[in-house]
């Protein structure tokens, strides 16, 4: 399974849409062209009072995000999947935590995260965010 890191509302309206989810959608399609049986499951939803996490601190992050990233009962997988998260940029790692957080509460395991650009500088964090620590 596939789940994509929650956009902001208004973010993902200025985009267009939600580029984490179309990239999800691509990279199953490409999985799949492989050989390979991987599904994506908008199972994450951010309610509104979040900011833009620009100029924010690890700490800040989390308390931004925390409470705000919830489980999307219909978009779960099933319980005792095991998950890869993906998101567009990693930076501390708060976003990554929250959300497994928020998967491992709703019985989903998430194994590894696939980010597209690495902006964390080498933080220790960073890594064990993914790692599940």
């Amino acid at each position: 399974w596939i789940v994509p890191v929650p956009s902001r509302p208004a973010a993902a309206r200025a985009r267009g849409g939600d580029h984490v989810l179309v990239l999800c959608h691509r990279l199953a399609e490409l999985l799949a062209v492989s050989g390979g049986h991987v599904a994506v499951a908008p199972a994450l939803a951010l309610s509104g009072g979040a900011l833009d996490s620009v100029g924010l601190d690890a700490g800040e992050r989390t308390t931004n995000l925390t409470g705000r990233v919830r489980a999307r009962r219909a978009g779960l997988p099933p319980p005792g999947a095991r998950v890869l998260l993906v998101d567009d940029v990693v930076t501390t790692g708060a976003t990554l935590r929250v959300c497994r957080r928020v998967l491992e509460s709703a019985a989903v395991t998430p194994v590894a995260a696939l980010v597209l650009c690495d902006a964390s500088a080498g933080r220790p964090a960073v890594a064990a965010a993914v790692q599940g620590r």
